[in-house]
């Protein structure tokens, strides 16, 4: 019988897979002739899609939360003895509870304690974390994890690159796929065709750890994670790995573990008060003031060695409720180096909760709301926050990073200034010192509590997307004018950036994101904007091509024509003149504009950009007509001549071309209006007749060459 029966792509010479008695023995050697990249493509696939932050070690969660030493020792023994006795009935654990009482410390801890001999893969959620708060990647993460890991990979690694190699699509196929594909069926085929037994498989790594299910934002995909595995679970044979689970007490996840198939399968623990968490808290507490203590030296040598003392100590555990993430963020904030210990710890103390407070976490709302008292310009603060939060929402990935580099680059800031702006914060943001690494929320009870209106009141961080999507476009737009400004100035001193060219591409897309938006911003950026200097400086911002020109000039004026349609339903719904302005402001264009040509200009400039603009004119109403093709244009402009003259002048770099509305004055663009001659550009004249005048019998030879029919089918 052979141990590969579906296997293909690749050899295997001299190896052996023997299961004698109970010992698995491979050895596996690849043919000496195939290049590795080619044998391990399929791992190479996994490893690109997967996130790699989400696993224990992941540098991206640096420093991790942990089990300080001592604490949580009921809890843990209680894992410890599940995950060790091998004759359990029950291999899912949930372990379950409020926001901050340490579930991710403890799935932590785990996780590192049983490294070596139990743990198979880990994925932790970040609900702040684009690439860690959905499923899509989830299955991608762990099968390639247990490709690598040490124990399993010598048996997993060939079936899952196999069936990567196989299929690549598979990357993007549905959860239940990639599941079957690159989980299950490795390990039937091992169950199966290897006959590897259940015994067997005790002996490997089988725990996978899962923590912060809740904070997967489609809740849809909590449950559907669950009904995977519980299927898998209950399939014969079973999937035979173990789960940690780890989560709050979310309603629809209560919900989906209450199904019948888990009950012989499943244990769950509530990790609260049961457990000392006070007792916890306090023997946290007082090990990290002291700590403080020490590491502020003569500052605070005057004090006690048990500073702050056992009566503040139990205020704080009193405070805390339980949570582990208020004592946490407390020593963060009081042992912060920019600060004096003894200062801000008092400050802790005289918060006190009004009557009238209504927070399910009164003491850590208002903990947070001191820390954030203290920072400077809040309306500035809160779109940095709200970036942080949610920067799913670009166009373009790179920009999705919550680095300083990148915000400062996307809010049009000066370097240093994110650094400045957040330099209070510490205690609940993880700062790296670098610019390039992504600024992060430390604790989910902060990201709960920013985006709950009802707790945070004037610290609400609203990450809406068609809120989003106006944030960013008010600062695309503000790059923009700054670009016109200095385009217009002929500074040389200015350099565009990447920033630059993403606004320039992409502030349209994000206006037709904001609806029906009456912010009073937009409305004012929208005013402000500088029609005439836009589709000006758009050409002049980079050596580009007529053709290239003239597909970007298409763009803009469907741009302004979205525009105006978004102010003439907002002024039929308001009734505000403002809109009567903006309908007018960008429908100048609609029907053409007029080109200026400098009376500067000599013979052959004079004549190239009369070339120029028959070309750009030509391209513009056959566009407006919906039927451009180039070689239509060519046969309009010289039906009886050498075409290559039109064709270079297309694909040339542009002349700088300054276009006018109909009614505009010369002047405005640094022009004198009583020599300048212009150009008119009149969609409306221009298809009139259009058609009439085209000389078909060239069109006729354009269409024998290959080029298919030209004409409209009106026409034929």
């Amino acid at each position: 019988m052979s141990f590969f029966p579906n296997a293909r792509k690749f050899a295997i010479n001299n190896g052996s897979f023997t299961n004698v008695e109970g010992d698995i023995n491979y050895n596996f050697h690849t043919n000496p002739g195939m290049r590795e990249e080619t044998e391990y493509s399929g791992l190479k696939i996994i490893y690109e899609n997967s996130v790699q932050g989400a696993l224990y070690n992941s540098e991206q969660r640096f420093p991790p939360p942990n089990c300080h030493p001592g604490t949580r020792t009921q809890v843990l023994e209680i894992l410890r003895h599940w995950i060790n006795d091998v004759a359990s009935a029950t291999s899912i654990y949930w372990l379950y509870g409020a926001a901050g009482v340490g579930k991710s410390a403890v799935a932590q801890t785990i996780s590192e304690e049983f490294l070596a001999s139990h743990l198979a893969a880990s994925f932790f959620f970040a609900r702040a974390d684009p690439s860690r708060n959905e499923l899509s990647s989830f299955f991608i993460t762990i099968s390639y994890q247990l490709a690598t890991s040490s124990e399993l990979g010598p048996l997993l690694k060939y079936p899952i690159d196999l069936a990567v190699r196989d299929n690549p699509g598979i990357i993007h196929a549905a959860l239940e796929q990639q599941f079957q594909e690159l989980i299950v069926s490795p390990c039937n085929w091992l169950t199966v065709t290897c006959r590897l037994t259940a015994e067997q498989w005790k002996d490997l790594p089988r725990l996978i750890v899962i923590d912060g299910l809740d904070e997967c934002i489609q809740i849809a995909s909590q449950e559907r994670l669950l009904s995977i595995i519980r299927k898998a679970k209950s399939a014969t044979p079973p999937l035979p790995f173990e789960f940690l689970i780890c989560s709050r007490p979310e309603p629809r996840i209560r919900n989906a573990f209450r199904h019948q198939d888990f009950h012989p399968i499943l244990d769950c623990t509530d990790i609260g008060e049961s457990f000392e968490s006070g007792k916890d808290i306090a023997h946290y507490l007082r090990d990290e003031f002291d700590r403080i203590r020490q590491e502020h030296g003569q500052s605070m040598a005057h004090l006690a060695k048990d500073w702050p003392g056992t009566d503040i100590i139990q205020q704080l555990v009193h405070k805390a409720c339980g949570q582990f993430i208020y004592a946490a963020t407390v020593i963060k904030y009081v042992g912060d180096h920019d600060g004096f210990p003894i200062e801000r710890l008092e400050i802790i103390l005289k918060i006190t909760v009004p009557d009238d407070f209504d927070s399910p976490y009164p003491d850590l709302d208002l903990l947070y709301m001191q820390i954030l008292s203290v920072c400077n310009q809040r309306e500035l603060l809160l779109e940095v926050m709200a970036h942080i939060l949610n920067p799913a929402i670009f166009l373009d990935k790179r920009y999705e990073q919550t680095s300083s580099a990148i915000i400062e680059g996307l809010f049009f800031l000066v370097k240093g200034k994110v650094w400045a702006l957040l330099s209070r914060l510490h205690s609940v943001l993880f700062i790296p010192e670098n610019d390039h690494d992504n600024i992060t929320v430390r604790h989910a009870s902060f990201f709960d509590f920013l985006t709950d209106p009802k707790r945070s009141g004037s610290y609400f961080v609203n990450i809406n997307e068609e809120v989003r999507h106006e944030q960013v476009l008010l600062c695309l737009l503000k790059r923009v004018s700054t670009c016109i400004i200095n385009h217009s100035k002929d500074d040389a001193a200015f350099v565009e950036s990447e920033f630059d060219d993403y606004a320039w591409n992409s502030w349209a897309a994000h206006f037709q994101k904001i609806g029906e938006s009456s912010d009073s911003r937009i409305i004012t950026a929208m005013n402000q904007l500088d029609l005439c200097g836009l589709l000006n400086t758009m050409s002049r911002r980079k050596n580009i091509s007529l053709k290239l020109y003239v597909d970007m000039l298409r763009g803009y004026l469907d741009n302004f024509g979205i525009v105006a349609q978004w102010a003439h339903a907002l002024r039929q719904s308001t009734h505000l003149p403002i809109f009567d302005t903006l309908v007018k402001q960008y429908r100048s264009f609609e029907y053409g504009f007029r080109i200026v040509i400098p009376p500067s200009l000599g013979p052959l400039a004079s004549e190239a950009l009369m070339t120029t603009i028959s070309v750009l004119k030509n391209n513009l109403c056959l566009y407006n007509q919906g039927n451009y093709r180039l070689e239509v244009i060519l046969c309009t402009l010289h039906p009886r001549g050498n075409i290559t003259e039109v064709r270079k002048v297309l694909h040339s770099p542009s002349l700088r071309l300054s276009i006018l509305p109909f009614n505009t004055d010369p002047s405005q663009v640094g022009l004198d209006s009583v020599v300048a001659d212009t150009v008119i550009i009149d969609f409306r004249r221009m298809s009139q007749g259009y058609w009439i005048t085209m000389p078909w019998d060239y069109l006729k030879k354009v269409e024998s060459s290959g080029c298919g029919s030209l004409r409209p089918e009106s026409l034929d």
